[in-house]
């Protein structure tokens, strides 16, 4: 870490542009002590010494911003203990709405309730794609593809790390260059800036010797002087016990909403209960009707063909059976009480058993999978590789072939031209944005200049307001002489520094 031992406007602006090393090159320089140090001659009287250091006899009150107190701020722990109170809050809220969700589907008619969501996986990614393929159906031809596409894919990543390198390298040696003809053309800037303030120093030297001058040669002149009263009063507050105070209400506050929230919780997992209980009474009434030969509407099954009867029957109990998770020895029980024969219930049984297990099912050609909880996958892919996966799956057709080359040398040419064209465009930028710091640095140096006289008049001003008040006083020519002579050896020697 660089140490911040710099905050004037000239420092600001001279390393605006530096390298890390040529800032610690240019603190180096500056990290001595300044000492404002007399060194009193023991032969001088007091009043002598007041001359030479430009003491004021009367009183000097403390600038008023001294003792000027910020505005107590927020205190931190406030927006600490709002985020904590606020998400204990969200949490809340949202296991109320749990309980809310979970009492609504209870209550809810079955027009009402929502379909199921089938999880459709699109493998758009083409190694994706060939991995999918290798471990779906395993062969000479998958396992080769799937190689073949690794292996471009790899060869394709080293090659687009290869060009991004190089333009890399490129933009960094041209904005070296950059710098270095930005480092020469501050070089006027810098000795405009420096010799700017000299010349301030020359020009203040000359004037007031002037008037120092006249003013002891009996030249009578008017001056205003005035003394600030120091003002200000302190401001003190313990905010200890506001602390506490904020701690033990988030705490309260952070328990309360928790045990909102457990309870919540705890609602709804007793309203998700007795959805299941009603469900499984739905089961019961559903192999009751079913047993006496109740009609059924018919349903729509798993793909889209139209079930009556018997079937209707065993689609309503499958599907009631799968949205509370029925265990194997539960969906035994369940078709052992309906009306069938044994080689019937076996089947459905088994089919139960293989359907509410089976995790992934077919997509229909509506894209939207069933309606039913399970996985689907089908694959989207848009890349090159996936035509160099075609060819490679079918190694005679030479349609496939031209296609992969035609495609994949058009996007390796354009991925060229357009890293290319990048790397001229960030060069040209950075090209135009050295030409405007040039030309923010020139156009600073006013504003340099007019902040150094500032700070120069606020240091030496006083110091010729007491002189006047001096020579309004009385004092004797010698005196006044030694007094002259401290303020112009200020205005030389005193801040704001000049460096070099």
């Amino acid at each position: 870490m660089i140490q911040k031992i710099n905050q004037d406007l000239e420092s600001t602006r001279h390393q605006k542009n530096m390298t890390n090393t040529q800032k610690r090159n240019d603190y180096f320089v500056k990290e001595g002590i300044i000492i404002n140090s007399y060194v009193k001659d023991p032969n001088l009287s007091l009043d002598e010494t007041y001359d030479s250091l430009v003491i004021s006899k009367n009183q000097i009150a403390l600038p008023e911003k001294l003792t000027e107190k910020d505005k107590p701020s927020i205190n931190p722990l406030y927006p600490i203990c709002a985020m904590t109170v606020g998400g204990m809050g969200l949490i809340g809220g949202f296991t109320a709405m749990m309980k809310k969700f979970s009492k609504g589907k209870m209550e809810s008619s079955k027009e009402y309730l929502l379909p199921g969501i089938t999880r459709n996986h699109c493998i758009n990614d083409e190694i994706h794609q060939s991995i999918f393929s290798m471990v779906q159906s395993p062969n000479r031809k998958t396992i080769l593809a799937s190689i073949g596409v690794i292996t471009l894919g790899a060869m394709a990543f080293a090659g687009k790390i290869f060009i991004d390198g190089f333009k890399e390298i490129w933009v960094k040696s041209q904005e070296a260059n950059i710098q270095k003809n930005l480092q020469e053309n501050l070089i006027a800037v810098e000795t405009q800036s420096f010799s700017g303030k000299l010349q301030i120093i020359r020009s203040m030297l000359s004037s007031k010797a002037k008037i120092f001058s006249d003013e002891l040669n009996f030249k009578q002149k008017h001056h205003n002087s005035y003394s600030p009263q120091m003002k200000g009063a302190k401001n003190t507050y313990n905010d200890t016990k506001e602390m506490f105070a904020i701690g033990a209400l988030s705490a309260v506050s952070i328990l309360g909403l928790g045990y909102f929230a457990a309870k919540n919780i705890r609602k709804s997992d007793e309203y998700i209960k007795n959805g299941i209980k009603n469900t499984k009474k739905g089961i019961e009434l559903v192999i009751e009707e079913f047993n006496k030969g109740k009609p059924l509407n018919n349903l729509e099954g798993h793909k889209g063909e139209l079930l009556s009867g018997k079937d209707a029957y065993k689609l309503l109990l499958e599907n009631m059976l799968e949205s509370v998770y029925a265990k194997p020895e539960e969906i035994e029980q369940t078709v052992n009480k309906l009306k069938l024969t044994d080689t019937e219930k076996k089947e459905f049984i088994n089919h139960l058993k293989d359907t509410m297990n089976q995790a992934t099912e077919k997509v229909n050609p509506m894209m939207g999978g069933s309606g039913r909880n399970k996985i689907t996958y089908f694959s989207h892919v848009n890349d090159y590789l996936s035509f160099f996966y075609d060819w490679l799956m079918n190694p005679k057709n030479p349609q496939f072939k031209n296609l992969f080359f035609g495609i994949a040398g058009i996007s390796a040419l354009a991925y060229g031209g357009k890293t290319a064209s990048e790397a001229v465009k960030e060069v040209q930028v950075k090209k135009y944005s050295a030409d405007i710091e040039l030309n923010l640095q020139r156009r600073l140096v006013a504003t340099e200049l007019r902040n150094f006289k500032a700070k120069k008049d606020s240091a030496i001003e006083p110091l010729c307001t007491e002189f006047f008040k001096q020579k309004a006083n009385g004092k004797s020519p010698e005196e006044l002489k030694v007094m002259a002579d401290n303020i112009l050896f200020e205005i030389k020697n005193g801040p704001p520094f000049v460096y070099s």
